[in-house]
Order: structure tokens, then C-alpha cells, then sequence
């Protein structure tokens, strides 16, 4: 590395230590949630159905974290091998189906006959996919494009 650079390998590091343990409390929700909802001898009972929309609101607040943690590490990548510009459509197919992820809450939800559960925490997910829209993939693309354009 030039000395005319910043060395930030230790905060890359710091914050792909930081996105592992983000994941492993997303696993750990997403479990949570499946077997809470197999195990609750009533899971339709209101006191179990604000225990499982606060799961799932957490688990919505990790997904979105988990993803901006995605695109901020990408941004930091300055140079990438000739065969990884292929694999564009791959990345995006993986962010689509990672985004997808919080929709299995939602179904889960709906498979149980949970409606108004399922109806609010769709909602949710709704929401924070519009935001991360607004906040990630946006300037995501606007970024790339601009990246592009100064080649």
C-alpha cells in the first residue's frame, strides 16, 4: 500500500466482525420465531402474537442492517478481478433473494392463519424494504453509475 493512503484494513475488519454477529442474531430471531410458532400450544392468543410481531420487527431491523452492511463493504472493494464484473447478475439474483428472506416471516405467519399477525408484520416488511430501496439500492446504483461514467 502506497503511504500516500489511509490504512483501514482494521475498520473493515471491525465492520465485517460487527455484520457476523448482525447475522448470527438474525439466524437466532429467525429461529426464535419458528419455534415459538411450532411450540406455542396457542399461538393465535394476543400476548403470543405481540411477542412474535416483535421478533419479526427485529428480525426486519437485522435484515435491513445485514443489507446495508452488504453494499457499505462493497463500496469499500476499490479493485475486483475481470471475472467478478460478470457476475453482476449473480449478485443481484443473491441481494433479491436475501431481501426475500423476511417475506418467509410473513408466510410463515400466514400458514398458521395468524391474518392480522401476518397483515402487520407484512407491513413492516414492506416498509423497511421501501427504505432500503431509498437508503441502500439507490444510492447503490447511482454510485456504480457513477463509477462507470469516470471510466
Amino acid at each position: 500500500m502506497p503511504s500516500t493512503e489511509d490504512d483501514y484494513s482494521t475498520y473493515l475488519a471491525y465492520n465485517t466482525w460487527v455484520y457476523q454477529i448482525v447475522a448470527l442474531f438474525s439466524g437466532f430471531t429467525f429461529t426464535a420465531i419458528t419455534i415459538l410458532l411450532t411450540l406455542l400450544p396457542d399461538p393465535s392468543q394476543i400476548h403470543s402474537q405481540v411477542i412474535l410481531f416483535f421478533l419479526a420487527s427485529i428480525f426486519d431491523l437485522f435484515q435491513f442492517d445485514l443489507f446495508y452492511g452488504i453494499y457499505y463493504l462493497g463500496y469499500c472493494v476499490r479493485k475486483a478481478p475481470p471475472e467478478a464484473r460478470g457476475r453482476r447478475t449473480l449478485m443481484l439474483l443473491m441481494l433479491l433473494s436475501f431481501s426475500l428472506w423476511g417475506l418467509a416471516i410473513v408466510l410463515m405467519f400466514f400458514l398458521w392463519n395468524l391474518m392480522y399477525l401476518a397483515l402487520a408484520s407484512g407491513t413492516l416488511y414492506a416498509s423497511f424494504t421501501i427504505l432500503a430501496y431509498i437508503f441502500i439500492w439507490k444510492p447503490g446504483i447511482e454510485y456504480s453509475k457513477r463509477l462507470r461514467s469516470q471510466k
